[in-house]
């Protein structure tokens, strides 16, 4: 690739979220998974929701930022809105993120409704849910609202499931440059896992000619060679090269958390990636994707989200800071001075600062409503308890509920929820979570073991529930199906018998017409 023809700042991130995607050949049960760390100590760990509703046009829905809390703007509804819980919905759709950064002249964070972009990354995900039936489907309306809406934040990788597919999108702003957004779409091979922390990954893609593996903005490469980030050949052009190069931050802070996902679970040669991981040689950038060594369950992507590089070069365990009880955790930032000489603590997938987590599985074997489950934490993925909650579900226990607040404090208080980020309370499931991880972080040798042997016996509590749950759910769905078959029979029976002779033929056709489709949705398996 040709070098940059300007002098390249980058938005400045704070190496927070990480995710992993796993492909439905590439799960031991078959069942499709993207894992979220959201890494942001200001966030209270809580679940959101917006219910379904029909009905809805000419009315909007207010937009607040993730990060900033502040009123972004307003966005008009669609006539009609799915079921949203956290980041799955009532069709089986499932969007993680981690923020890239990207160039900061593209960055169009602390922007309002007053600059024309109203939707920030965490608003995307959320406003698509609402929308999307299919993880293809999330991909074209993600791209859809942030053109027609603006888009307010810096560039975001977004990993986005269904029952099928797992796709990677990155995407970012045009600054002030103009109109609706730069981005890139790539379906993730079957069979294959992925992850991304922090840094943008998709380096050449061209050409992008099947929109049913790859999509991305149609002047992708000519907008960065008109304003001069790129003068090279199209054919090599680099989408993370360009908008987002890599840096010795980006390699070491970020890159090397997915190296080491890459080395724990798949066929990867980590020795030839790790001066990479280290930022010593940014040029030798590693596979998109690779195949597992084994096909991945649950339990193993939740040991790797909540990982500290053990028994790698880069275990924090081993090293002087570590202190009597080999802690992994580090208190004074990524970077410190001494000396005149700047050193680094290694920043690993599980970390104190996080303040939601979710390991989401599409069971597509069940219904709808079911098949999106987010095994769902407050706190540290490390120690935090993981409970199962479904994208169809209609509400979560006060313990883990955020309503519509997203972390607010004020709109927490309004809505009567327990605690928040400043006020203390026993009955919320992130303030219980953070007491329990700060006795780990300081007696990590002693207390760590004794957690995480709760934390297993409880997980396998909730997945006995959980299992009983779905086939109850799943039966009672059946048993709506059934009903709306009975119904529609006697009302087509009534429509039978009122019928002339001659309007019989025209009669017997109406009811055929509507009785096959809910007899088709009968053949559902239930378990």
């Amino acid at each position: 690739m040709a070098p940059h023809l300007k002098l390249l700042a980058l938005a400045a991130t704070a190496s927070a979220c990480s995710n992993i995607l796993v492909t439905p050949g590439a799960a031991a049960d078959g069942n499709s998974m993207i894992s979220y760390n959201a890494d942001e100590a200001s966030l209270i760990g809580a679940i959101a929701h917006w219910p379904a509703g029909k009905g809805l046009n000419g009315t909007t829905r207010e937009v607040f930022s993730w990060d900033l809390g502040i009123k972004l703007g307003e966005v008009p509804n669609p006539d009609e809105v799915l079921n949203v819980m956290g980041n799955a919905n009532e069709k089986g759709v499932i969007i993680g993120e981690t923020t890239h950064g990207g160039l900061t002249a593209l960055s169009n964070v602390g922007k309002t409704a007053a600059n024309g972009t109203i939707i920030d990354y965490g608003n995307l995900i959320w406003l698509t849910l609402q929308r999307a039936h299919t993880a293809s489907e999330a991909v074209d309306i993600m791209v859809e609202l942030a053109t027609t809406y603006g888009y307010a934040s810096d560039m975001e990788g977004f990993s986005i499931a269904d029952k099928d597919e797992v796709w990677y999108m990155e995407l970012l702003g045009r600054g002030d440059y103009g109109e609706g957004v730069l981005y890139v779409a790539l379906k993730i091979p079957d069979g294959y896992m992925m992850a991304h922390a922090n840094q943008a990954r998709i380096t050449e893609f061209l050409p992008c000619d099947d929109p049913a593996t790859c999509r991305c903005s149609p002047d992708v490469v000519e907008f960065a060679q008109k304003h001069g980030f790129y003068d090279g050949e199209k054919a090599d052009f680099s989408f993370s090269g360009v908008y987002d190069p890599v840096t010795f931050e980006g390699c070491r802070f970020c890159e090397a958390r997915v190296w080491y996902v890459f080395r724990e679970a798949a066929d990867f040669d980590a020795s030839k990636y790790l001066d990479y991981a280290k930022g010593y040689d940014t040029k030798n950038r590693m596979p998109l994707w690779v195949k597992p060594k084994a096909k991945l369950t649950r339990d193993d992507v939740m040991k790797l989200m909540g990982s500290h590089y053990e028994g790698s070069w880069f275990d924090p365990a081993v090293d002087v800071g570590a202190g009597p009880e080999h802690t992994p955790y580090r208190w004074n930032g990524l970077t410190w001075d001494f000396q005149n000489a700047t050193y680094v603590n290694e920043r690993p997938v599980g970390t104190q600062y996080t303040g939601w987590h979710f390991i989401g599985q599409v069971r597509g074997a069940l219904p709808p409503p079911l098949q999106a489950v987010l095994w769902f934490g407050a706190d540290d993925h490390s120690y935090s308890p993981k409970i199962p909650i479904h994208g169809g579900a209609n509400g979560a226990h006060e313990s883990y509920d955020d309503a519509d607040c997203h972390s607010r404090s004020a709109c927490r208080r309004e809505a009567g929820l327990p605690g928040t980020v400043t006020d203390l309370s026993l009955d919320n499931a992130w303030w219980l979570n953070n007491m329990v991880a700060d006795q780990v972080y300081t007696r990590y040798d002693r207390a760590a073991p004794v957690v995480l042997a709760k934390r297993a016996d409880l997980e396998a509590e909730l997945a006995t529930m959980l299992n009983d749950a779905d086939a109850a759910a799943a039966e009672a769905l059946v048993g709506d199906l059934k009903a709306l078959v009975r119904e529609c029979e006697a009302a087509a029976k009534a429509k039978r018998q009122a019928a002339s002779t001659e309007a019989l033929g025209a009669a017997r056709y109406a009811v055929e017409a509507s009785c096959v489709q809910p007899r088709g949705k009968l053949s559902l398996r239930v378990g």
